[in-house]
């Protein structure tokens, strides 16, 4: 407008709906370019296009590219914790038993 305000239409409204849907779904910016291009072609949804329905199988080949990665490190973790809870329980009832090790600091090593 000459006073330098902008004005939005219906439109443009929808492009940032579908921008801000997709970005918060992780999308990154670049990602949402084909569903708005698809949007800015007529077209009623986002993603009814073919360039929009590729990005989200890639989305998903990502997801399930981290979640297997994710299952993994948890299983390590859970390995790791399943260990220490044995170790942690045998070192108690050593020392239980009069004449048993000296407990051991976790931080140090070294006799508590």
């Amino acid at each position: 407008n000459a006073n330098g305000y902008r004005t939005y239409d219906e439109s443009d409204l929808r492009l940032l709906r579908q921008i801000r849907t997709l970005q918060d779904f992780g999308f990154g910016l670049e990602e949402t370019r084909p569903f708005v291009e698809c949007l800015r072609a007529g077209h009623p949804e986002g993603d009814s296009c073919p360039a929009s329905l590729q990005v989200y199988r890639r989305k998903l080949d990502e997801l399930d590219t981290l979640i297997a990665e994710l299952g993994a490190v948890r299983e390590q973790v859970g390995r790791q914790l399943a260990r220490a809870e044995a170790a942690r329980a045998e070192l108690a009832a050593d020392a239980a038993v009069p004449g048993g090790p000296e407990p051991e600091c976790e931080l140090g090593g070294g006799p508590r």
